[in-house]
């Protein structure tokens, strides 16, 4: 008896040990991520592909692998294109990483809406980037990010 109430007590502070484990995992800081570059590599009439660069920063302190982010890209509102990260990929602790993601867009369908609020509006649009993060972890629930700011034109 005195056995089994040891083996008992043992598979509960095992079980107890694994929890409070995966809470401090859980405890991530979602990523900072920028837009760095887009590069237009399709044009077919229904649909445009893109080749997006984002800029991902970590800002805990372990490393983040990264199965795969997936994006929504919305100017003035307006949804443009959605995305998805071209491969699997590791952010090092408190460091930071580029990963390249591909964007399909039907500017068919959303330049017409786009176009009419931009010449409302009479300044450069605002863009929003959103989506998940997803870590390559089982323990680990999607991280959700949103970028947006006003799209600037570079100067030459």
């Amino acid at each position: 008896m005195n056995l089994l109430l040891k083996r008992a007590r043992f598979a509960t502070a095992c079980v107890a040990a694994i929890f409070l484990g995966s809470c401090a995992v859980m405890h991530l800081q979602a990523p900072a991520i920028s837009l760095t570059s887009v590069e237009l590599t399709d044009v077919q009439i229904d649909q445009q592909q893109f080749r997006v660069q984002l800029h991902v920063q970590n800002p805990n302190d372990r490393p983040l692998a990264i199965k795969s982010v997936s994006c929504t890209l919305r100017v003035e509102g307006v949804q443009v294109g959605q995305g998805k990260s071209v491969g699997a990929f590791t952010v090092p602790a408190n460091g930071e990483s580029d990963v390249e993601m591909l964007v399909k867009t039907n500017l068919a369908t959303s330049v017409p809406n786009l176009l009419l609020r931009v010449l409302q509006r009479k300044e450069l649009p605002e863009y929003e980037l959103s989506g998940w993060v997803n870590p390559d972890s089982a323990l680990l629930p999607p991280i959700p990010f949103s970028k947006s700011d006003r799209i600037t034109i570079p100067q030459m």
